[in-house]
């Protein structure tokens, strides 16, 4: 499928963070201001440790008599006074912080997910057939979450120790320039270890997110599927499957996890070789007479708090590496364009007459010709029928019409102009169509019907359930219609949710309608009772009909038998039934209403 992918597939960082940056760009005024209190935080930091560097400072000189009482209260309340004013403003910096942050960090989630939503629904119906739609779900939820972290790296982990490290180290270097040579050499051998290991699990990373992206799909296919799995009693076949997944992915994911060991481990290694070196060379300063007990005391808290902060970087490192595996995966999407463009001149569709025309078509499905040089009119307001068998092209001539795929050659027209020179979006609100199985939203039955034409009045929505017979129905559920149907109307029975579509095409109240199989999955009495419904609907439009019940098009305009995308015979009923041909044939193999053969796999 679309969705599979090397799970070794190479970061691309450069694309990656170009498309952050790009979402980051909208909020660079907050971001800056964010940015700008996290330096000012950690120059408060460094201020606290210069205020006991003094009180330590003065405190000996206190003890050994060289300053008096008085002066010593003195500076120890001006200092006090001074600390309370840093921590008054790292208190409201801190809060600052976190509110911006939290307000940056939602602002970017939500225009992520808006994003991607959008970008999805927008690509093609080819798109869709050959991507999960649980791997897309798993992948637009991980990557909202990777833009928080990616931020919260940024915000928490990369500019405060940059803040820090340099401002620790020019301050080391005023007092003690080997303190100052510990902390960066420290450092840097801290972040290029990190980084290397980082570096060696990314592949490890990638795998285990492959794997829940796999067993991810197999759940939403397992709930899509539930009705098939308990009526064949598979439960135990789609158990031992998902057994067998949950376990390759558990191994997956305590690979990845096992570089965790080495990061830690290495990571208490090398931080402790610098403490055992900060300890020892400016203690032997201090014991030289080379720098007093208060810049002793200011090296050892500075440097902790560096330590603090490099293990917070690497914990961020671990959060940006996995940003950047959850955008790979997502991001790859933004990639991939509509394979079904508009013209750059393209006007929106407004249908006056009705008439369509296939003229000339060729279209070609995996390397396959299903038609070429294919040629049909349908004059406006007439009721035409395709029929055929399997493979024949009936559903594909109506994806064309619909721009769900676009022709290799000749033009479908529609009023005498070629569709595509119209938006998208337009033509496919002007067309209405009745499915064979209408799918529903879990809404309420109001809101579903409305759906069709969103500026719809109530009355215009109750004239609507009143055509398609549903008010005696509507009535007597709970809510009335305002009931939920439930996730795709499971709630509704095969000829209610029927009648809702055709409610749905009526609201619509289009010049062209398209019946797809509208009645195939009904029992005869529905369908029956269905069919006034549908030649109600059908009056006054020009109406598309694919059926393989044959009894449901008889009294059709004009019935078009196609067989191998071309067409073998048209006419209408008693021309055809009178005739040797397929349709003849067709009709005679038809048993209480049904074909031999119902499914149509078509494109």
């Amino acid at each position: 499928m679309g969705d599979d992918r090397s799970a070794k597939e190479n970061i691309d960082f450069k694309y990656n963070l170009k498309l952050y940056f790009g979402f980051l760009k909208k909020y660079k005024l907050l971001f800056g201001a964010l940015v700008s209190l996290i330096i000012f935080y950690e120059l408060l930091k460094l201020g606290v440790n210069l205020l006991f560097k003094q009180l330590v400072d003065k405190g000996t000189l206190f003890a050994s008599g060289v300053i008096d009482k008085s002066a010593f209260s003195a500076l120890i309340v001006s200092l006090a006074m001074t600390y309370l004013v840093i921590v008054l403003f790292r208190t409201v910096g801190k809060w600052l912080h976190l509110h911006w942050l939290n307000k940056l960090d939602s602002s970017l989630m939500v225009d992520l997910k808006r994003h991607f939503y959008n970008h999805l629904v927008s690509l093609s119906h080819r798109f869709h057939t050959t991507h999960k739609s649980g791997s897309m779900i798993s992948r637009i939820i991980r990557g909202s979450g990777g833009i928080e972290r990616m931020t919260d790296f940024l915000a928490f982990n990369l500019f405060p120790v940059l803040v820090q490290v340099v401002i620790a180290g020019v301050s080391l270097a005023y007092f003690d320039v080997t303190s100052s040579f510990i902390l960066f050499g420290t450092a840097i051998l801290f972040v290029s270890y990190s980084l290397y290991i980082q570096q060696r699990q990314r592949p490890a990373t990638n795998e285990a997110n492959h794997a829940e992206d796999i067993e991810k799909a197999m759940i939403a296919d397992t709930f899509t599927n539930i009705d098939s799995i308990k009526y064949y009693g598979k439960e135990e076949l789609v158990g031992e499957r998902y057994r067998a997944l949950s376990q390759t992915s558990r191994e997956k994911q305590l690979r990845n996890w096992n570089y965790y060991r080495w990061l830690d481990s290495g990571q208490i290694a090398i931080l402790s070789l610098g403490v055992i070196a900060t300890l020892y060379f400016p203690l032997q300063a201090f014991l030289a007479g080379e720098i007093s007990l208060g810049t002793l005391t200011f090296i050892y808290t500075t440097y902790g708090i560096v330590l603090d902060s490099l293990f917070g970087f690497m914990h961020g490192v671990r959060n940006f590496y996995r940003s950047m595996m959850d955008f790979n995966d997502l991001f790859q999407y933004n990639k991939i364009e509509n394979d079904i463009k508009d013209e750059e001149d393209a006007v929106p569709l407004v249908i006056s007459k009705g008439t369509i025309e296939f003229k000339n078509v060729g279209f070609k499905y995996h390397d396959r010709w299903l038609f070429r040089n294919f040629s049909l009119s349908i004059p406006a307001n007439t009721k035409v029928a395709l029929v055929g068998p399997s493979g024949s092209g009936k559903s594909t001539l109506v994806k064309l019409l619909y721009r769900l795929y676009d022709v290799d050659e000749g033009t479908i027209l529609i009023d005498g102009k070629d569709i595509r020179g119209f938006t998208q979006e337009s033509l496919r609100s002007e067309l209405s169509i009745v499915p064979q199985e209408c799918v529903l939203f879990d809404d309420t039955v109001f809101n579903n019907i409305k759906f069709s034409r969103p500026d719809a009045t109530k009355e215009d929505v109750m004239k609507a359930i009143a055509f398609a017979q549903l008010a005696k129905t509507v009535k007597n559920f709970p809510k009335k219609e305002e009931t939920i149907v439930g996730e795709r109307g499971v709630k509704l029975s095969g000829g209610e949710k029927q009648r809702v579509s055709i409610a749905l095409a009526l609201l619509a109240d289009k010049k062209v309608l398209v019946l797809d199989e509208a009645t195939s999955s009904l029992d005869s009495q529905t369908e029956h009772e269905i069919q006034d419904d549908l030649q109600r609907l059908m009056k006054g439009r020009t109406s598309l009909i694919i059926a393989h019940r044959l009894s449901t098009i008889m009294h059709a305009d004009m019935i078009i038998v196609l067989e191998r995308g071309k067409i073998v015979q048209q006419g209408t009923h008693n021309q055809l039934i009178r005739k040797r041909g397929l349709y003849k044939k067709l009709w005679e193999l038809q048993k209480g209403g049904y074909l031999t053969n119902e499914e149509d796999d078509e494109a």
